[in-house]
Parts: C-alpha cells; structure tokens; sequence
C-alpha cells in the first residue's frame, strides 16, 4: 500500500502477456479508450533519448570534450538536461540548435535510404492531405518499413490500431511524446492498405487553433514536431513553441498548468483508459498529471461512500525486468498514478499484447 494523507493506495498485480483479459473492449461502448506513444516506439530505427546525446556530443564537440554517455548517466542528469547543455555548450540560438536537432534525429533513416526514397519518406511524414500521396509513393513507402521500421513497437502496434479501428473498437484519440510523426505515417499507411483510397482518418493536432474534425481520430503532437531540415510545415501547423527537448522548453511547461499540451493530456486520461508504451513513465510533468487526476477520483470515491482502494483506469506496456522484486517495486511507483502493469518478455510482443487487450 501507499499511503498519502488518509487516502490508500493499492498496487495491482502486474498482468502479462499470458493473463491478460480483453480490457479495451468493454470500454469501446463508453468513452473508450486512448494510446500514448513515446520516443521508445521508434527505437531500434531511431536513437532513444540518451543515444541522441551521445551523438550530438561524438558528432558536435571536439575530442577532448567527450564525455562518454555511461558517466553523464550516472551524474543523475534528465535527458532534456543534457540536451540543454550541449546547446549551451555550443553556444547556438534555438532556431540553429533546432536544425542540430533535426540532422541529427532524422540522420539514421536518411542515411539509410536512397535520395529518392528519402523524398518520399519526407513527403509522408509531412504531409497533412494524404491525396497528395500516390500509389508510387506508397509502395515506395512499404519497402521503407520492411528496412527501417519492421520491428519497432510503432510498427507492430499501427497494424493492430487499423484492425481495431475496423472492428469498431478503436481508440478515440492518439497522444505522442515524440518529436517526431512515425508512428502517425504508419497508421496512414496501414489504413490506406485496406483501401480507403487516401481517406484521411488521423486528424494530425499540433497546437490549440487547430480545428478537430469530428469524423476523425485526433492525433495530439504533445511534444511537437521536429521539423525535418529544408521542409516546412505547411501554414498553421507550426508549433515549435511546442517542442520539449531541452530543460528550458520542459521547464516552461512545468511552470504552466494550462498548458495546451496539459489540458489535451488530462482531459483524455480522465475521460478514457489509456494505454502508454515506449514512455518510461518517468517524466515529472507526467505524473503531476496522472496523480491530479487519480487523486481527485479516489477523493470522489470516499466522498460517495464508495470503498475502493485499488482503482487503476490506465495501462503501461512495459518489457519484463529481471528480477521479481522490480516488478514489484515498479509496480508501486505507479499505483497512486491509477496505472497497471502489462508485462511483455520482448518489445517485439507490443501488437499482440494490445491485440489481446482488444479481444481481437
């Protein structure tokens, strides 16, 4: 149990990929239920966070300046810590520091592939009108997943996201952390394979003055979009206020509890069940957010006389540890977020465990 002030925490046993029930279903007929994406989903064809340090260190500073990751790690520094410093340290503005940025995570899928493929992956990815694509584009497109993109957890997931979309349980809303819209180029791309002829069903939401469609998913960009070196963002869509990479872009928004990126997460994890992969569940702003919500639920419960000490709306897909006692351990420093455990062997499993918390 954890206990804070006269209100009870109690962890859930985590489920795992062999006992879980179809939970995301029942839901379906409510409010439903929401996915949250962070950078972890696009790993092993992007960097995770901490590699994009090292490389902006190996690649940016002279010899003598490198300091190797292992040894900055354990100076207990947050990534968006180190990515600041290595801004300071270069002395570079935001607009020059943000065109680093973007070389330097968009530089192993550009490297990758051949100039015309990488037009085409460009041309996707930016994209907010999808007639634009053609059939050329996206065939090309294919063959970039099968090289880049197989085995990543946005990939497996996408697939299982248009199934469900299809069977009518699919989620009402998509929040990514991630400064980058892969996992959005998938899901277009596995809903254009089952011949919706360019029908754009993911409404890409980048900042407070974008009008939601009603007949589509809203796709919120919580941390932005990095823009992609010699590509602009078409006319109303620029939200590089938005982007959370350094200590002062995160900073900012953990002094501001009305923040767009704020009020878009709160209100979709107090109205729906959401389910997180590819976030370590660490980040501050995060929590703050999720214990507001919980709390004030399990403050509900006792004022309506209702006894419940283990409520948990949410779920995190997370990679099995090694030992029992972190899963444990892990398991409590969620229970007062109101989130449960789904423990997967390998990242590999991350579309079929949501396919089973489906029932599809």
């Amino acid at each position: 149990y954890l206990i804070l002030g006269d209100i009870n925490f109690m962890a859930k046993k985590g489920l795992d990929i062999k006992t879980i029930q179809p939970v995301l279903r029942d839901v379906t007929k409510r409010n439903g239920w929401s996915l949250c994406v962070g950078a972890g989903t696009s790993v092993p064809a992007l960097a995770d966070w901490y590699t994009l340090v090292e490389l902006l260190i190996k690649n940016n500073c002279s010899k003598n300046e490198i300091i190797d990751i292992d040894v900055y790690r354990k100076m207990d520094f947050s990534p968006e810590a180190m990515i600041q410093a290595v801004q300071n340290h270069m002395h570079l503005s935001d607009k020059e520091f943000i065109g680093l940025l973007s070389d330097e995570i968009y530089r192993p899928i550009r490297t990758a592939l051949t100039a015309q493929e990488w037009d085409t992956f460009v041309k996707i990815h930016e994209t907010e009108h999808l007639s634009c694509i053609t059939k050329e584009n996206w065939a090309t497109y294919s063959g970039i997943i099968d090289r880049m993109f197989a085995t990543t957890s946005a990939n497996l997931m996408a697939k299982v996201v248009i199934d469900a979309v299809h069977e009518g349980v699919g989620p009402r809303s998509i929040l990514s952390f991630n400064v980058e819209a892969v996992f959005l180029t998938l899901l277009n791309f596995y809903y254009m394979q089952t011949g919706n002829s360019n029908r754009v069903l993911f409404d890409r939401i980048a900042n407070s003055i974008h009008v939601q469609k009603h007949d589509r998913i809203p796709y919120f960009h919580c941390h932005g979009v990095i823009p992609i070196n010699g590509y602009s963002a078409r006319k109303g869509h620029l939200a590089s206020d938005k982007l959370v990479l350094t200590e002062d872009n995160y900073l900012e928004l953990a002094n501001n509890s009305f923040s767009w990126q704020a009020t878009s997460f709160i209100d979709n994890c107090m109205n729906r069940r959401v389910v997180f992969c590819g976030v370590s569940l660490t980040d501050a702003n995060m929590r703050r957010w999720l214990s507001w919500i919980h709390a004030n639920k399990m403050a509900e419960f006792k004022e309506n006389g209702l006894d419940c000490k283990d409520a948990t709306e949410h779920f995190w897909i997370r990679k099995k540890p090694n030992t029992i006692q972190e899963k444990i351990w892990l398991e409590e420093s969620v229970a007062h977020l109101g989130v449960r455990l789904v423990w997967i062997d390998e990242w590999n499993q991350t579309g079929k465990v949501l396919k089973r918390m489906l029932g599809l």
